[in-house]
């Protein structure tokens, strides 16, 4: 994690002041203060977070900007693959994602789009039908489970010990049933 914080707490310095009356060295400060703020919620996950670019040296500001420019690029394609795989785990098997990643991001996309492409070969068309069905059945059964309603005694194994059946257990037994009925 960076550090945001000297020895008193957080770092207010600057807060609430316009960055247009912040003398050079303050302003570079402030944006290193901000990087630090930034940097910190990337790593946490927080893609929302964006610099304030209103700099009054044109170095900070291009920085800024450009900074912004690449959280936002990040999010968006964590965004195209967050929908083409919730589409794919709701069973929908025409997904596919368009050919607009670069980068690190493309080969996500091609091993994407090659796994669905290669499952609905595997399965045939009536079979990727089946497996939208059963998709559909699954979820359906997964949102009937309430996880705080399982209540499961647990005993030291012993020879006359069996296994204690589970509802997340069962629910696999039932979808590995279900799928094996809808083989091509």
């Amino acid at each position: 994690m960076v550090e945001t914080m000297n020895g008193s707490g957080p770092n207010t310095t600057y807060q609430g002041r316009d960055i247009g009356d912040l003398d050079p060295a303050d302003q570079k400060a402030k944006f290193c203060a901000e990087i630090a703020a930034f940097a910190n919620a990337a790593m946490d996950g927080n893609l929302t977070r964006r610099m304030n670019a209103d700099y009054t040296d044109p170095d900070l500001r291009r920085s800024a900007a450009l900074l912004n420019e690449l959280i936002s690029s990040i999010d968006d394609n964590l965004y195209d693959f967050n929908d083409a795989m919730a589409a794919f785990a709701h069973g929908d098997l025409r997904v596919g994602m368009r050919d607009k990643h670069r980068g690190a991001f493309r080969p996500l996309q091609k091993n994407f789009n090659l796994a669905v492409a290669t499952i609905r070969t595997v399965l045939g068309e009536r079979g990727s039908e089946r497996f939208t069905d059963k998709a559909t059945k699954f979820r359906r059964m997964m949102a009937a489970v309430r996880v705080n309603a399982v209540v499961a005694d647990i005993r030291a194994s012993d020879e006359d010990s069996r296994s204690v059946p589970s509802p997340p257990h069962d629910l696999w037994l039932k979808l590995a049933e279900a799928l094996r009925g809808s083989s091509v």
